[in-house]
């Protein structure tokens, strides 16, 4: 199976080698500098609890910044740090209180299931080879034609990437491109625009759907009980994704134009799999049908229940449950799949909605709302200020590590101005934490295209840069209607 790992292979060669010294120095800072925050000034009307959790926030958000330490290992620190300062009142720990655990509930969040099920689903899809299948139909469904190559590998990585991760759909659309740059003249700028095309309707696709990107589940966990269902976020979400990304397709097609008429897809009807022992692509392995129809139908199935949850009123996590049970019933996945679930992005989400409960338990996020007078201030350039912030910390900072760190503080401020201004707000800001894609490095399916060795750092920049300042206008457009 292609992984990721094969085309990042050579970005991370280049990277320098991780330094312990550079780490401690940085994670010292962060932690000073915490101190200072949270501890040194008088603040007024900020109770001790509020101020402990200051210091937590502010610590949290500088090691994610400063990625001295791996990003869910941030999230551990977090509720360690929740619990010993907050859990047991005057680090009194000889009490038969409770309440220490209120600190670990976000471990056991319905929302944690939902995304395990999204990755369960990906991992079923890549085992029985459907989603190759399926890129297959599309590719030979839209024909040779560049312009309609183009439509079909960017429907199908912006459908595919809505219900798996970005990082496997681009890995996966990879193993598609290969043979196709491969009967391109050399000198086609196409073949430049088929890879920002994959890069770009991966980042946004994953937009459409809450399990689509980490930053879309911190923020239902952040609103809560006002947080909208599965299908909800879908009538919100995907008009501005699909908007943006055919204006970026024809963006692309202009930028870059294929100086050969027709182009030969033939090959890929041998493509499977990159064998990372061959490091060679092999042919399809033969799938039992009847696993193939399985997971078609599980798929089906769990997709049209979280659609209709307005008409059956079965919770989403519920129905999570249901393509984990079935898959592991019927032996498509094992205890060595489960392995490959990325808990380490699982972990950041929990620490991201651990943080906003301290933040709302501890009555910091008032007690900000107060220092900050955004009465007389128009929510839509608010929104637009908060937009921008979140993209420009996403292009150098994981986006997930930036919605954990923004998402408390966006509730906190504008709190006071009820809760359908907070969720247009944590909304628009998750949503447009998925236009950051102006770097290589920006997310994994930018650094997986560069990783190919076709793209260059700037060739991601035109892209990048209008994908940041005319996705939030889309968003916030569009959002403004509901």
């Amino acid at each position: 199976m292609l992984n990721s790992h094969f085309f990042l292979k050579k970005l991370i060669n280049s990277r320098p080698r991780f330094s312990i010294k550079h780490a401690v120095s940085r994670f010292l800072f962060s932690f000073f500098l915490a101190l200072i925050i949270g501890f040194i000034p008088s603040y007024v009307g900020l109770s001790d609890d509020a101020r402990y959790m200051l210091f937590i926030l502010s610590f949290s958000s500088l090691l994610w910044m400063t990625e001295s330490i791996p990003a869910f290992a941030v999230s551990f620190l977090i509720i360690s740090l929740e619990i010993l300062f907050l859990g047991f009142h005057d680090f009194n720990f000889d009490t038969n209180s409770k309440e220490w655990l209120y600190y670990l509930k976000s471990w056991s969040s319905p929302l944690i299931f939902l995304f395990i099920a999204g990755f369960i689903l990906a991992i079923a899809a890549s085992k029985t080879k459907l989603d190759i299948w399926l890129a297959k139909k599309v590719l030979f469904y839209f024909g040779n034609k560049p312009h309609n190559i183009l439509t079909g590998l960017m429907s199908i990585t912006f459908v595919l990437s809505m219900f798996i991760s970005n990082t496997a759909t681009t890995a996966m659309m990879m193993t598609m491109l290969i043979p196709i740059l491969n009967n391109m003249k050399k000198n086609n700028p196409f073949q430049k625009g088929i890879l920002l095309a994959i890069v770009v309707a991966a980042n946004i696709g994953g937009m459409g759907t809450i399990i689509g990107t980490p930053p879309n589940a911190i923020a239902v966990g952040i609103l809560g009980d006002n947080a909208p269902s599965f299908v909800s976020w879908m009538i919100r979400a995907l008009p501005p994704a699909i908007l943006l990304v055919v204006f970026l397709r024809f963006l692309i097609l202009k930028l870059y134009p294929s100086n050969e008429e027709n182009i030969n897809i033939s090959k890929i009807q041998s493509v499977s799999h990159f064998d990372d022992s061959t490091t060679t692509f092999t042919k399809v392995p033969t799938i039992p049908s009847w696993k193939k129809s399985l997971v078609i139908g599980i798929f089906i199935i769990t997709i049209l229940l979280w659609l209709t949850g307005p008409f059956h009123h079965i919770p989403t996590p519920v129905v999570s449950l249901l393509p984990i049970v079935i898959f592991t019933i019927f032996g498509i996945i094992n205890a060595e799949d489960v392995k490959e679930i990325r808990w380490d992005v699982i972990i950041l989400i929990i620490g991201g909605l651990s943080l906003g409960a301290g933040v709302e338990k501890t009555g910091l996020d008032t007690w900000l709302g107060m220092q900050f007078d955004i009465n007389g201030l128009n929510i839509y350039v608010m929104a637009l200020i908060f937009s921008a912030f979140v993209i420009l910390v996403s292009n150098f900072m994981s986006n997930t590590a930036a919605t954990n760190i923004m998402l408390p503080l966006i509730v906190a401020l504008v709190s006071s101005l009820g809760d359908s201004v907070v969720s247009f707000m944590v909304i628009t800001v998750a949503l447009c934490a998925s236009c950051a894609m102006i770097l290589p490095v920006s997310t994994p399916p930018n650094a997986i295209a560069f990783a190919s060795g076709k793209l260059k750092s700037k060739d991601f920049i035109i892209i990048g840069i209008v994908a940041a300042f005319i996705g939030p206008l889309f968003i916030i457009g569009l959002l403004s209607i509901y």
